[in-house]
Order: structure tokens, then sequence, then C-alpha cells
């Protein structure tokens, strides 16, 4: 007995490790994503500046598209994305389940 729940702690303790590796990729491409839109009439003005609404929209999109809940939040020229993924413990009784949980910020920022 004691050496299945030893095992079962292993493999759940894997799964969980995985997950929150996993969110933190899904969080920083997401973030990456939406900093990617920037507001065109800015930058023919020559001003660095996130279409903040495009930049909240593929950042959700992306997370949408990958199966991960999660917050974004888009600030002038930063983007800031927390991806939430629920693990549930398949070898340990009581049915117990983990959040996985990873933020990502990207800022946009000019070259030199």
């Amino acid at each position: 007995m004691g050496m299945t729940a030893l095992i079962g702690l292993v493999l759940d303790g894997g799964r969980a490790q995985r997950a929150q590796s996993d969110c933190f990729g899904v969080a920083a491409a997401a973030a990456r994503a939406g900093a990617q839109e920037l507001d065109a009439s800015a930058a023919v003005a020559g001003e660095l500046r996130l279409d903040e609404t495009m930049a909240s929209l593929a950042a959700s999109s992306y997370l949408a598209d990958h199966g991960v809940d999660g917050t974004v939040s888009v600030a002038e020229r930063q983007v800031t994305v927390t991806a939430v993924r629920q693990v549930d413990f398949l070898m340990l009784p009581g049915g117990v389940t983990l959040d996985a949980t990873a933020t990502s910020r990207v800022t946009q920022e000019r070259a030199p």
C-alpha cells in the first residue's frame, strides 16, 4: 500500500509540474501574440503604441485556441496574461484537483 501511494504521488506530482510548465508557455506565447498588435495610426506618426483592443483579443484568442482559461490586461505598451489550467490527480484518493497558474508580461519597446 505504501509503495502504491508513493508511485501515485510521483505520477501526480509530475502531472502537476507539467501543467505548470505548460501554463507558463501558453501565457508567454499569448502575451507575445498580444504585443504584436500595434496601433497602425500611431505607427504612421512614428509612435510605438499597442492597439489595446486588438492586443487583448489576440491574447485571449490564443488562450482559447489552446484550451486554457485565463485573464488578459493591456496597458500602454504592456500585455499581461495569466493562464490557469486545472489538474486532476488521478492516482491519489479523494479526487484532489490543483490549479496550475502562470503569469507572463511582455513590454513593447522601441529598438535604439
